[in-house]
């Protein structure tokens, strides 16, 4: 079991820019207490504002610059890749375009694609020529998108996350039999949980999730976009508690489906 924690852009908690070296050090702290609790795997996101503003929408032009400005590649990336080796973590990154991905390349071992770039079939192909493994995520995405996505990396799609892009996303409005459905594909299934809910991550275990992903800050109401939909500290360590307890018991969902079958009548 998997457990991604999506720091992501959440370093940025200011409305004021802070020096690269500043930014390098808050996500330093965040990626020792993601890992003091649990966390196996540290994901951020790398933009190249130049290639990335061909498929984006104006009103998210200045957020693009600023990460891009905060995260220069010899004094923000390599550094951090070297703090999550130091720290014991995996370093992963989502590219939010092809330039991005060409950028971060050197500095991961396998590919994380967000729902609303699995039609992005330029930055698909680049990733298909490393040979590097993927996880896909379906938020945004129809079956069909999902299925030339699959069809077209073929056997490097190692996992294939079942979420909701809505931030936040109300509890009620997760349906984990969906997650089920994704299995048709003979691939490993994770969660990407975009909820505030502690519980829901250890229910997706329990039906067969190899990974979650949840979103991760120190501040609930710090700046920027991500902060609001984040665990904090101790609530992803409770997380990650449950989704160990709930990973213990040797029995998968649906063999638990197929236990309690034979009791029915009528």
């Amino acid at each position: 079991m998997n457990i991604i924690c999506e720091i992501g852009k959440n370093f940025i908690d200011t409305a004021e820019e802070l020096s690269v070296q500043d930014n390098l050090l808050k996500a330093h702290n965040m990626v020792s207490e993601a890992e003091a609790i649990g966390a196996t795997i540290v994901k951020f996101q790398c933009h190249v504002f130049e290639d990335e503003k061909k498929k984006r929408g104006e009103i998210r032009y200045d957020w693009i610059q600023r990460n891009e400005r905060a995260t220069p590649y010899d004094e923000f990336w390599v550094p951090l890749k070297k703090i999550c080796d130091d720290v014991g973590v995996e370093f992963l990154c989502t590219p939010m375009s092809t330039l991005a991905a060409e950028k971060i390349n050197p500095l991961v071992k396998r590919w994380k694609i967000g729902s609303a770039d699995i039609t992005d079939f330029e930055m698909l192909s680049f990733m298909k020529q490393t040979g590097k493994p993927i996880i896909l995520s379906t938020g945004m995405s129809t079956a069909e998108q999902i299925d030339n996505a699959i069809n077209f990396l073929g056997t490097q799609v190692e996992l294939i996350n079942y979420c909701i892009s809505i931030y936040p996303c109300d509890v009620w409005k997760i349906n984990l039999a969906k997650m089920l459905e994704l299995k048709k594909y003979g691939l490993p299934i994770g969660f990407s949980d975009h909820s505030l809910s502690v519980e829901i991550p250890a229910l997706a275990i329990r039906m067969g999730a190899t990974a979650i992903e949840k979103h991760f800050t120190f501040d609930r109401g710090a700046f920027g976009p991500d902060h609001k939909i984040s665990l904090l500290p101790n609530e992803f360590k409770q997380m990650v508690e449950l989704c160990e307890k709930a990973s213990m018991y040797g029995e998968t969902f649906e063999e638990e489906k197929e236990y309690w079958s034979k009791f029915r009548t009528g």
